[in-house]
């Protein structure tokens, strides 16, 4: 036990007296903090760029039956994807939280829905005069 005590010790000194704190003495929250910070940049960078691109289509969907294509498109992308999220948490245990997220996701797919079929109305029109 003593030697033990004594090693820990020098190993206390031996980090007092650095500067730089060892890699491998540090966390592994603190290695990848300015990895995650980065990967975190890089999300919202692109959530915000298909946002702006999403809203612009939008937009140009009643006048252009390619922008009303593409929108129709990566709204089915999102309704998959959500339609997984919200498989996948119906199989978890949770409480009121995951009850409130399992809502509002179901929501959000509803109103997917009716911007799919607000899109199919357009694209069989030819991109015609907007419908709402």
């Amino acid at each position: 036990m003593p030697f033990l005590q004594a090693l820990r010790d020098t190993l206390a000194q031996l980090r007092a007296h650095h500067r730089r704190r060892l890699p491998f003495l540090t966390p592994a929250v603190e290695r990848r903090r300015p990895r995650l910070a980065a990967e975190d940049y890089a999300a919202r960078h692109t959530i915000e760029h298909t946002l702006d691109r999403k809203a612009n289509l939008r937009r140009l969907s009643p006048l252009d039956p390619e922008a009303a294509e593409r929108y129709a498109q990566l709204l089915t992308y999102e309704l998959s994807g959500l339609r997984e999220v919200v498989h996948a948490l119906e199989s978890t245990v949770g409480g009121r939280e995951l009850q409130e997220c399992l809502a509002e996701a179901r929501e959000e797919i509803a109103r997917l829905e009716i911007e799919v079929d607000w899109c199919a109305a357009l694209r069989r029109r030819g991109g015609g005069a907007a419908l709402h």
